[in-house]
């Protein structure tokens, strides 16, 4: 919570970050020794999450919006990074699931045995551990980072009726100097995730089956990525040959990050589930070859 806390005093105290404070709450109260924050309400928000759900299909705009504003203040913080580092407030760590292969297996014990057999796959899959292991070799510190961007954390507000619809981003308790392909891959991350937990899979139900039987057209979420990444590279300012590069990384970034939330989603479960089982798949072809999948997926 004290990191979180530390976003909040940034942004409000240091004009430099006004991009960052476009993206938050309003922080009212921070107590150190009680550990209290008091964030402002948002009265009728609305997860990312609760909103694709709702709508049931995959709004251009939305992805646009997300697009703009997660590129506008990724350019701010990349301008703001030597400020940044001088005030020596983060760590600097690594995201955790980029080492999850290498868990020794006396701790397999202490797992769920649905995270244990979705680490035992990771580990007897040499070229996707190698993929990770890139990916740690390769990070770069070029940014303030949110750390754990997905659909939840995102919540979608206006401050009037009349107003148009602007996004929020809470819980910035994982913030940390680092990677921002970390952050703009799990924007794509979470729109595959999404994807894949309204598959109607079940026994007897192929993948081509559940995706035929699926609201959420694969088509349509290929054009909203195209959408995301278009408007994040706008705002970043790249060139063509920067914004594909960027995005491939991006992609690599989404496979990892989907990793982590099989992971996550499963911590309590007595075996791997079909969705988990579909996310590990389709991180290991991602990682397989960034660059093809950034043709079938994002269709750029």
């Amino acid at each position: 919570l004290e990191r979180e806390a530390k976003c909040y005093e940034m942004a409000s105290r240091h004009p430099r970050f006004g991009a960052m404070a476009a993206l938050l709450p309003k922080c009212h109260h921070w107590d150190p020794a009680s550990t209290v924050l008091v964030l402002e309400m948002l009265p009728d928000a609305e997860s990312l999450w609760e909103h694709h759900q709702r709508q049931g299909r995959f709004p251009v705009e939305i992805a646009e919006l997300q697009g703009d504003k997660l590129g506008t203040y990724h350019r701010q913080m990349e301008l703001c990074f030597p400020a940044l580092e001088e005030l020596q407030l983060f760590d600097k760590k690594l995201p955790w699931i980029l080492s999850i292969h290498e868990t020794h297996p006396q701790y397999l014990s202490q797992m769920s045995q649905g995270n244990a057999q979705l680490l035992q796959i990771l580990q007897a899959y040499p070229n996707l551990t190698r993929a990770l292991d890139t990916l740690k070799r390769s990070w770069a510190f070029r940014a303030l980072l949110h750390g754990d961007i997905k659909w939840e954390n995102l919540l979608l507000y206006r401050e009037r009726a009349e107003d148009p619809l602007d996004i929020r981003i809470i819980d910035w308790e994982m913030a940390d100097l680092g990677d921002e392909c970390w952050d703009a891959g799990a924007i794509l991350q979470a729109y595959l995730s999404f994807w894949i937990f309204m598959l109607p899979l079940g026994p007897g139900v192929t993948l081509d089956q559940a995706a035929e039987m699926s609201p959420f057209r694969g088509e349509d979420m290929k054009v909203a990525l195209a959408a995301f990444w278009t408007r994040y590279a706008a705002a970043r300012g790249f060139g063509k040959t920067t914004s594909r590069r960027y995005l491939e990384r991006c992609m690599a970034c989404a496979a990892a990050r989907m990793v982590q939330t099989a992971y996550e989603g499963i911590q309590k479960s007595p075996q791997i589930t079909p969705q988990a089982l579909c996310q590990l798949q389709m991180s290991m072809n991602i990682l397989h070859d960034p660059a093809t999948a950034v043709g079938q997926m994002v269709g750029l």
